[in-house]
């Protein structure tokens, strides 16, 4: 039996979208900004490989399904790296209605990586169990090494649906396959056996392969701790482990405020169905979720026969997948690029602009070193159009309103500096135009008073420079000299 079209009552709904919920896998990105460093193939899947795990520890309490998402409804958010001085950014729609499809981009262009897919969520029925899958493939990019990294992802089972405690494990085997340098990790997520303790609760197990050698086994549990056993040194190490100090230490998640969101945007699309169910309110939250539902189908009945066109992503008539429409896949270039945002939905760079001097050669590093300064400060600043409300984190995301902090004061503030700031750079920019100006000014002035002096030397009645022309000799030279100092 196929849940996908089935209305499930609210009291068992986690209060935000599943396009949101796909965004858990990003609050440990700063791995994935590691692995980039990583001399070798096999340390860069090691660093992927923990990146993955880290994806999966953060749940809510109790069993909670997301919002089915709407046609047509986005999310986005970002997540801010205080080491690299960069941001991650999240891109997610719902292309398609029946089958349910949801297509993700993420990008962190100055450290180095993007990802790309799409997911068709299914469930099914089995008596006293279901399960969700999650049917699709996660592209990893990394973008100075030209290395893709082709990712699966576990199901989930829920049993205990009819008698028993209810429970929700992962299940199924994944694989991370990276064709380029050879190397290969397949897990498998195990469901707790009939006759199984506790300590068989949410185990995995995996091998890491580089071509056909196997360089290392993985072995513990998905929600704790996993160990890595090196094959040719015996030795066994901690992989991933999300004590306290992990969880406190994961990147600080940003999202626009919800009045400044559109109208098909997750948080603002599902706000009445979310105020009603944190007030535990079961009935106005039916109605409401019944509101959308019903607007959906009228919608749809509509539009017909007639196609839907998705805002940000587009599918591939070869390949079936879908692609966000405005993919920058370049690598990073510290001397060109400024600062990495996103408006509305769009992922964009802001370039430095490319001068010529009409042959006049001069340093740019005086220049270049007062942007480097300001750069910090504008990486900084979020991609979101306007002021950046705090994040639902949803750790508990029971109906108690128990939402951690995403500590972001301030946050609001940087997308107005960075916009400041953009235009102090263009301000210093026509100041150096202006100074070179003068420069070329203050040249031809000193090869016309050159001439005028050989010409004078050549008569008989000038044969001394007179004081004031000494004095004006002076002031150009000094001047000349000076300029030359500050732009080399």
């Amino acid at each position: 039996m196929d849940l996908s079209k089935v209305v499930l009552p609210t009291f068992i709904l986690e209060p935000r979208s599943f396009l949101d919920k796909l965004s858990d896998y990003y609050y440990h990105a700063d791995l994935l900004s590691q692995a980039v460093l990583e001399e070798s193939g096999y340390g860069r899947i090691k660093q992927v490989l923990r990146w993955y795990l880290s994806g999966f520890y953060k749940k809510p309490k109790g069993l909670k399904k997301p919002y089915n998402p709407i046609l047509g409804e986005t999310f986005r958010c970002c997540w801010l790296h205080p080491q690299t001085d960069s941001c991650t950014f999240y891109i997610a729609e719902q292309v398609s209605h029946h089958p349910p499809i949801s297509a993700f981009y993420v990008c962190n262009r100055k450290d180095g990586f993007s990802i790309s897919g799409s997911i068709l969520a299914k469930s099914k029925f089995y008596g006293n169990s279901l399960s969700a899958i999650l049917d699709g493939k996660a592209r990893l990019l990394f973008l100075g090494r030209d290395e893709e990294y082709v990712i699966t992802m576990p199901y989930a089972h829920c049993k205990g649906i009819l008698y028993g405690t209810m429970t929700l494990e992962l299940g199924g085997k994944v694989t991370i396959e990276c064709e380029k340098t050879k190397c290969f990790t397949e897990l498998e997520f195990k469901l707790k056996p009939f006759l199984g303790g506790a300590c068989s609760v949410n185990q995995i197990s995996g091998k890491i392969f580089v071509g056909e050698e196997l360089l290392a086994t993985v072995d513990g549990h998905w929600d704790n701790e996993v160990f890595i056993q090196e094959k040719r040194s015996g030795q066994q190490e901690s992989l991933w482990n999300p004590s306290s100090d992990i969880r406190s230490s994961r990147l600080k998640r940003q999202v626009v405020q919800i009045e400044q969101q559109g109208e098909f945007e997750s948080e603002r699309l599902w706000q009445h169905v979310t105020s009603a169910i944190m007030d535990r309110d079961q009935l106005r939250a039916t109605q409401e979720k019944f509101v959308l539902e019903e607007a959906q189908r009228r919608e749809a009945k509509e539009r017909g026969d007639k196609p839907w066109s998705s805002q940000l992503f587009h599918q591939d008539p070869v390949t079936s997948e879908w692609t966000y429409r405005h993919m920058d896949t370049r690598p990073w270039d510290p001397e060109r690029c400024l600062v990495q945002f996103e408006k509305d939905g769009v992922v964009q760079t802001h370039e430095k602009k490319q001068r010529r001097h009409n042959g006049l050669s001069y340093s740019h590093s005086w220049a270049s070193q007062q942007k480097a300064e300001m750069n910090g400060k504008r990486r900084k600043a979020s991609s979101q159009p306007s002021s950046c409300s705090q994040n639902t984190e949803s750790s508990s995301t029971t109906p108690e309103p128990t939402h951690e902090s995403s500590d972001n004061e301030g946050f609001s503030n940087q997308c107005a500096r960075c916009n400041k700031e953009v235009k102090d750079i263009a301000l210093l920019e026509a100041s150096i135009t202006s100074i070179q100006r003068t420069q070329q000014d203050i040249q031809r002035n000193l090869v016309a008073l050159s001439r005028q002096l050989t010409r004078r030397s050549a008569t008989d009645d000038s044969v001394s420079l007179t004081g004031r022309h000494c004095l004006i000799l002076c002031v150009l030279l000094v001047s000349q000299l000076l300029l030359n100092y500050v732009f080399t």
